[in-house]
């Protein structure tokens, strides 16, 4: 793939749902990022890509859009282009089988529901001037810097690929 690769590094220490100065909660308070579910750590995945598109720019209008075909992560809107993004998150903890690249993480058949989804999302929404796929990867280690890989335009509508 000829797409531009971008990766942001961001730190983290602790996750609490609690307010800051509230009690500890009766779990024990704040738990170390490798305790999370894969649920949470899901969610956390999608914030810090929330965050990171919002940081280059880019404006998140809507999260798990969902439609007959299936689930888009996050819409967001690149306005220096003129796109609605569709983008694809992956969360992984970095102990969980290794490194990887963002553009792996989207198989196929994923690929191939997401233009199902953008078909549906252009239907909703008439008329979008263009849309873009990317993908963003979001690597949670036991301890240190969390890193996030961007590909803008991780693929096209071309059902060859």
């Amino acid at each position: 793939m000829g797409a531009r690769r971008c990766t942001q590094v961001y730190f983290a220490e602790t996750v609490t749902d609690e307010p800051e100065g509230a009690a500890p909660c009766p779990e024990g308070g704040d738990r170390d990022l490798s305790e999370l579910s894969r649920h949470e750590l899901g969610e956390l995945g999608e914030d810090i890509a929330a965050a990171h598109l919002a940081d280059t720019g880019l404006v998140v209008i809507e999260r798990n859009y969902r439609c007959s075909e299936g689930e888009a992560d996050i819409v967001a809107v690149d306005e220096d282009e003129g796109s609605i993004v569709l983008v694809e998150v992956k969360t992984r903890r970095a102990d969980a089988g290794g490194g990887f690249f963002a553009e792996e993480a989207v198989d196929a058949a994923k690929r191939r529901r997401y233009r199902r989804i953008a078909a549906a999302y252009l239907m909703e929404h008439f008329p979008v001037p263009a849309i873009r796929f990317d993908v963003i990867a979001v690597t949670v280690p036991k301890g240190g810097p969390i890193e996030v890989h961007h590909v803008p335009g991780a693929f096209d509508w071309d059902a060859q690929r």
